[in-house]
């Protein structure tokens, strides 16, 4: 039994880092989008605390002591539905195109028979956006499409002291792309495009522990280190017009060079309870800071020699300042055990956006934001359970008055009313 649970861990691993090189976009209207698990985001994604199932990996690998002797494995995906609309103050409203994003999550959790320890597996896509305006509309000289696909691969082991206490030590990877585009004004001639593509990988990791004071009351807390990307990849001016120079500047209609820039995911640390009163119910509360204030600026560098006239176009509004600031979220869920087999839940989650208002932009118009969570989780048999879950996110609505994208010509001010729907489904199987 040993020998094929090392033989299912050694395809997980090879199944989630395929599944980095083939990442779907977030969509979310935000760069962070917490979608691990059915059962947990059923209650309202607060899992620090209790985390006893395999999605553990993510939320608290420490608490993978918990699961029963044995292997288990559990996956499944989620469908995101944005939906962002935008009103200048002349009253002309536009909406951004429609799209739906498909984000998969996998775990595999084994004791490989040896006591006291716990090792698990697992990939999700917890961090990404995925905006897209017509290109003749408002945002066309700021960002027609912003997309960044990441896919967090997790490697970690748990110890467990005693019946009590558990620590957890996790090794856990980032693949990354970024997809940009955006038309570049000619001076009343047809537009020119430029489109920006590139990719990198991160390190990090999670340190975890999870304290169970008795029946009724567990603790969790982790932290996460942060994760440096550094995209490497072209950039590309196409339709570039004589009449306004640029073709003459660039040596032709199309010109591509090479860029690099930066980006690095907070560090957190996240702390939760979990409060059982009884058989029949569960209350969790989680809490987490992110410290986004070490994005303070985007800066795209150009890695190969440009002329002057070359420098100066591709450097218009570059760098960008960013500012962001570190911020919280909290999170509340509960479940019901309806009977032995089937459980109801719902939640809320609030988050706090980390950018300030006078750098706010269309490819990336967050806000302040809550969430309200249902879901139901059914053993099929004694080893296979079905989860599903349900969320309705609302940003808070906001109105931009600021000089961002001015740059290129955009006006970017006006009000901004967004709203998501997500739906998850996990299977999970213990043997």
């Amino acid at each position: 039994m040993q020998l094929r649970a090392l033989k299912i861990m050694i395809f997980s691993v090879i199944t989630v880092l395929a599944a980095a090189q083939n990442s779907f976009a977030a969509g979310s209207g935000g760069i962070r989008v917490e979608l691990p698990d059915s059962e947990a985001f059923g209650k309202g994604s607060a899992f620090v605390g209790e985390a006893d199932n395999p999605s553990a990996v993510y939320y608290n690998p420490a608490g993978l002591t918990q699961l029963p002797e044995g292997n288990h494995i559990s996956g499944g995906f989620s469908i995101l539905a944005p939906s962002v609309s935008y009103t200048d103050f002349a009253g002309n409203e536009t909406q951004m195109t429609r799209q739906n994003f498909k984000l998969p999550h996998f775990y595999f959790v084994s004791d490989f028979g040896v006591d006291n320890w716990a090792f698990g597996v697992g990939g999700v896509s917890s961090w990404g956006l995925g905006t897209s305006f017509a290109e003749d509309s408002f945002a066309r000289y700021n960002a027609t499409d912003a997309d960044i696909t990441m896919i967090d691969s997790m490697l970690t082991a748990a110890y467990k002291f005693n019946d009590q206490l558990s620590f957890a030590l996790g090794v856990n990877s980032v693949y990354s792309t970024v997809n940009k585009a955006k038309k570049l004004a000619q001076g009343g001639l047809a537009d020119g495009d430029f489109n920006l593509k590139g990719k990198d990988t991160a390190w990090g990791y999670r340190l975890a522990t999870h304290y169970k004071m008795n029946e009724h009351h567990r603790f969790g807390l982790m932290y996460r280190s942060p994760l440096p990307l550094k995209y490497r990849g072209k950039a590309f001016l196409h339709e570039l017009n004589a009449g306004a120079g640029y073709s003459a500047i660039f040596g032709d209609d199309h010109f591509e060079t090479n860029f690099a820039q930066e980006l690095e995911l907070p560090q957190s640390v996240a702390l939760g309870y979990s409060f059982q009163p009884d058989n029949k119910w569960t209350f969790n509360f989680d809490i987490e800071w992110f410290d986004w204030s070490s994005v303070e600026y985007d800066l795209v560098e150009w890695t190969e020699v440009l002329t002057v006239n070359q420098a100066a176009v591709l450097n218009a509004g570059n760098p960008s300042d960013r500012d962001w600031k570190s911020v919280w979220s909290a999170g509340l869920g509960l479940e019901y055990a309806w009977s032995d087999d089937f459980r109801l839940r719902g939640g809320y989650y609030y988050h706090t956006t980390p950018i300030p208002d006078e750098n706010i932009d269309s490819s990336l118009p967050d806000a302040n934001k809550h969430g309200i969570t249902t879901g139901f989780g059914f053993d099929v048999t004694d080893n296979s359970t079905v989860d599903l879950a349900y969320s309705y996110l609302v940003y808070e609505n906001f109105t931009l008055d600021n000089a961002v994208g001015s740059t290129f010509g955009a006006n970017l001010d006006g009000k901004y009313e967004q709203i998501m729907h997500m739906g998850l489904v996990t299977f999970t199987y213990d043997f």
